[in-house]
């Protein structure tokens, strides 16, 4: 028999690391950081570098306490007929398996290295990757199970509406078999008090 294709990654794969939206708005915080000061000190440059060298050493230590203090860790595994997600926090283990024929709708972001997926109920789950390996890893996976689960579901639609106009067909044409059974045996009567009548009158 042959083995089935899985998509597994666990993120992130280093004890510390920074997201990648979360480096490009550290950076944009860092150059702003500079200008103000730079203009705040009267244009002195090496001041300025210096609080910026500051900022970036006092947000790189609080976010490395923060996530040695959550140790949150993800892991990511897609089957063909599920994906199953399992967030582990210092404190918790939240597993979430969802079935692929419940996701409606799902966006993947190479920029930002995440995503989600959204089922049928609303519910959205989160998805985060390592690099862009794993993205198209997992894109092409589910778009290769989708489109079967997206297909099977357009049939049994078109099942039952055709199941849904055979019984109605039917219904109607026993409604107009019992119609012209009561209208021959109104003529039968008709015809049998019209002969009785007849046969009075003689």
């Amino acid at each position: 028999m042959a083995t089935e294709k899985k998509v597994s990654w666990a993120f992130p794969y280093k004890s510390f690391m920074f997201l990648k939206l979360e480096s490009m708005i550290v950076i944009v915080l860092a150059v702003l950081v500079f200008f103000a000061s730079f203009l705040s000190f009267d244009q002195q440059w090496f001041k300025a570098l210096i609080f910026m060298v500051i900022f970036l050493g006092l947000y790189t230590l609080l976010s490395y306490l923060i996530q040695k203090f959550r140790q949150v860790h993800e892991h990511y595994e897609l089957s063909s007929t599920h994906l199953t997600m399992v967030k582990k926090t210092r404190k918790k283990v939240r597993k979430n398996v969802i079935p692929l024929k419940d996701i409606k709708h799902h966006k993947l972001d190479k920029f930002v290295l995440g995503g989600y997926v959204l089922t049928h109920l609303g519910k959205k789950f989160i998805l985060f990757f390592n690099n862009e390996n794993e993205l198209e890893k997992f894109r092409k996976q589910l778009t290769q199970h989708l489109k079967p689960t997206k297909a099977v579901i357009v049939k049994k639609a078109v099942k039952k509406t055709t199941v849904r106009k055979t019984t109605k067909k039917k219904v109607a044409k026993k409604k107009t078999i019992k119609k012209k059974v009561v209208k021959r045996s109104a003529v039968k009567k008709k015809v049998i008090k019209k002969k009785a009548v007849k046969r009075k009158k003689r």
